[in-house]
């Protein structure tokens, strides 16, 4: 007999019912390569061999896993707890996340019955906490989260290994706090942000993350890259090696100079996609910067000057956080993709 699935239930706040269907004929066979077979004999699912269950639930996201799959029965509970589903946390393409931001909607969502079925920010952080235990290694929040001071707190107690880490674009966190999350995250090795996360505060936060990550090796920025900003990262985060600039608006060619002179351990820097805001002072394709540039470091990503798909897409989508959403989770520089 044919497994034809299984339905799962989950009763939220005042009897609210959301539905997962698997179809674990066609996991299994993608998976493990296994041809579920006919058989008079129904098998059990809490049977089921628990390394297959464990590769199954590898391509469920945590919300899922966390909220659902954990919640079917005893086996599947201790399933969930397998480490090795819990190295990575990936928020960034959740739809059952609520941004909660004020004045930014939940732009995947347009049902009022999926809204119904959202989980809190904070609620989804301590339920995948208590079966990750310590263990993650990178954290990706959703590019419109709006995180706030116990969000961090939580993230950064229960986590305190993470080495890879994606803040979203919004965010209310006091200077505290940010000293307590980043005091926690000694082994971070890659940070990528949007400046609008520190928008009222550049100095402080990029000092914060030079005084407690002193491992921190590779930087992407996504958003808008201004002289004080720039100031700040080449005084804080000597140690970079790898940094991304990859569809910023960028004030004007200094600040892209400074970088290259500046942090003498740069090895690698993207400009792919960029825009100046003024080119009054210098352009990216300008002679005497290409030159000067690859003399410093061995590898300069650009785009072609004409011609560039993506550029022409970024001219008419100018100012909108779509376009950064969209294209935030590719660089060409590996270590800076998620």
């Amino acid at each position: 007999m044919f497994f034809r699935g299984i339905e799962m239930e989950r009763f939220d706040g005042a009897s609210r019912t959301q539905r997962w269907t698997l179809s674990m004929k066609s996991v299994l066979s993608s998976i493990c390569g296994v041809m579920v077979m006919r058989s008079r004999k129904v098998p059990r699912w809490e049977n089921m061999d628990r390394d297959i269950l464990a590769k199954i639930f590898e391509k469920l996201n945590v919300v899922d896993i966390t909220m659902g799959a954990s919640r079917v029965c005893v086996t599947w509970f201790l399933v969930a707890h397998q480490k090795s589903l819990w190295k990575t946390i990936n928020l960034a393409n959740s739809r059952l996340v609520d941004f909660k931001h004020p004045r930014v909607q939940n732009l995947r969502l347009d049902s009022q019955n999926v809204i119904e079925g959202l989980h809190n920010l904070r609620r989804v952080l301590l339920e995948i906490t208590k079966f990750s235990g310590t263990v993650p290694t990178n954290l990706f929040f959703n590019f419109y989260s709006f995180i706030e001071d116990e969000d961090l707190i939580i993230a950064s107690e229960r986590m305190p290994n993470i080495r890879k880490l994606v803040l979203s674009q919004w965010c209310t966190i006091s200077e505290n706090v940010y000293q307590l999350a980043f005091s926690q995250w000694k082994n971070l090795h890659t940070l990528i942000i949007s400046p609008h996360f520190f928008l009222k505060g550049i100095v402080k936060f990029v000092r914060v993350i030079g005084e407690n990550c002193t491992n921190l090796t590779n930087l992407k920025l996504s958003g808008h890259v201004d002289k004080y900003l720039t100031e700040e990262i080449v005084r804080y985060l000597p140690k970079l090696k790898r940094v991304s600039m990859r569809c910023c608006v960028i004030d004007s060619v200094q600040e892209v100079s400074l970088v290259i002179t500046c942090l003498q351990n740069l090895t690698i820097l993207n400009l792919s996609h960029c825009v100046l805001k003024t080119l009054v002072k210098g352009s990216l394709f300008d002679e005497s910067f290409i030159k000067t540039a690859t003399r410093k470091i061995d590898t300069l990503i650009m785009c072609s000057k004409v011609g560039c798909r993506l550029c022409e897409d970024r001219s008419r989508a100018l100012g909108s956080d779509a376009f950064y959403e969209k294209h935030w989770r590719n660089d060409e520089i590996k270590e800076l993709e998620f």
